[in-house]
């Protein structure tokens, strides 16, 4: 293996290695003194109005996190061309969180039940502005990953060491999205400085010409992202809606735990991606499929390995994590640790190789079937399971996922 080839990935992976591995820590740290002190019912208010803002966080993101990416891994020696992008990816996320912000406020009476969730709410807009100003789509494109760590690390760490000052009784519950916010913002400031100290780009005005080719470009991803997002949250919503604030809190924490040890191996798969865009300019798609398949199979096993150990220690990572009172979560861990597998084999063969090989529409067309599929099925379990309702589904939607993301990439090579 040619080591200077993969020295920019190697240094990416181990950079959101670091990440991954503060996010981990931390969460090992006040995931179990939050549930302790707000307990099931509180955690689950705050867990849906987190949902909101994430779904704002994801409309405004629309698809450019990877068309950015891609187009700045292209084009990252070219500044002139790199600052336009980044200012206008800027602007388009600005126009659509605003339009977002003040539709959720005029149907605040439809979404919040609790009247502080409302409030919550707005205390959680500044997550919204620092996401804003984070351009996560620029590092990767310029595979400088290193600095997200910094600066998602620093986030984290004012989040953790905040949550044990202010949320000190389970009136404080309300406060967790605040402080979320104020870790966006940190994270958002700091990412603007390092954009113009590292890469010469500075904010400005963007050109309505370079937002409608943003648009354009990312148009096909945002659905697919926020699909993903549809059949990961919608589960949030219907238990929401359908069960009680404490089935929200169960499965929250559960997902918590299993979205962690996602988090342990996403780090290579994130760096691969701005490196497989530029492996597959002027390849043929059998070639890439060729490719993909080396990468995929010790993806698999490493996601395999990390999904038996969670099912056999579950009880013992639910103490750990959400604490001896949570743990009716146990059952729910367990029938998520195949999402630890389905969800690896899914980003690695829908957004690293679909994605790069221009095949978005169909990785768009793959999403939407799953995130419906999800729906119906938590839906229909819903008023018999409560919580695992939404357990069993995120397993089934990834689990089909996975089936039609693989047969997009090896079938449909062979056949063009």
């Amino acid at each position: 293996m040619n080591i200077r080839r993969y020295k920019q990935v190697i240094e990416n992976f181990f950079s959101l290695s670091v990440l991954n591995a503060v996010n981990i820590v931390l969460q090992l740290v006040t995931l179990p003194y939050i549930l302790s002190v707000v307990g099931k019912g509180n955690y689950g208010i705050y867990a849906y109005v987190f949902m909101v803002v994430q779904y704002i966080i994801l409309f405004s993101t629309y698809g450019f996190n990877y068309s950015a990416t891609k187009m700045i891994s292209q084009l990252r020696d070219d500044r002139t061309a790199v600052t336009r992008i980044y200012n206008a990816v800027i602007g388009c996320k600005t126009l659509i969180a605003v339009a977002l912000v003040l539709l959720v406020m005029l149907f605040s009476g439809m979404l919040f039940e609790e009247r502080v969730g409302y409030t919550m709410f707005l205390l959680g807009t500044g997550m919204i502005a620092g996401d804003i100003m984070n351009p996560v789509w620029l590092f990767q494109g310029m595979e400088k990953m290193k600095f997200m760590t910094l600066v998602n690390s620093t986030s984290k760490i004012l989040f953790t060491v905040l949550v044990f000052f202010v949320v000190r009784s389970v009136d404080d519950f309300y406060l967790l999205i605040l402080l979320n916010s104020c870790g966006y913002l940190l994270a958002g400031i700091l990412s603007i400085v390092l954009a113009y100290r590292q890469f010469k780009v500075r904010l400005a005005v963007p050109r309505i010409g370079d937002m409608i080719a943003q648009f354009k470009d990312g148009g096909a991803m945002f659905g697919s992202t926020f699909g993903m997002n549809l059949y990961r949250n919608a589960h949030v919503i219907i238990l929401k809606h359908f069960a009680s604030n404490e089935a929200v809190g169960l499965f929250s924490a559960a997902e918590k735990v299993i979205h962690g040890f996602q988090s342990v191996i996403l780090p290579a798969a994130q760096a691969l991606f701005p490196h497989v865009s530029l492996r597959f300019k002027g390849r043929d798609d059998k070639e890439n499929a060729a490719l993909m398949k080396r990468v995929i199979l010790p993806f698999t096993a490493f996601a395999f390995a990390a999904a038996v150990f969670v099912y056999i220690f579950a009880p013992w990572i639910s103490d750990l994590l959400c604490g001896p009172e949570f743990r009716e979560c146990i059952p729910l861990i367990r029938i998520m640790s195949l999402v630890i597998i389905f969800g690896e084999v899914n980003y690695i063969a829908g957004i690293v190789g679909l994605v790069n090989m221009d095949r978005q529409n169909y990785f768009f067309r793959s999403v939407i079937i799953a995130g419906i599929f999800s729906c119906i099925v938590t839906l229909a379990l819903v008023k018999y399971c409560g919580a695992y309702a939404g357990a069993i589904s995120l397993s089934a939607s990834e689990a089909l996922l996975m089936v039609l993301c693989l047969y997009g990439l090896f079938y449909k090579s062979k056949v063009k």
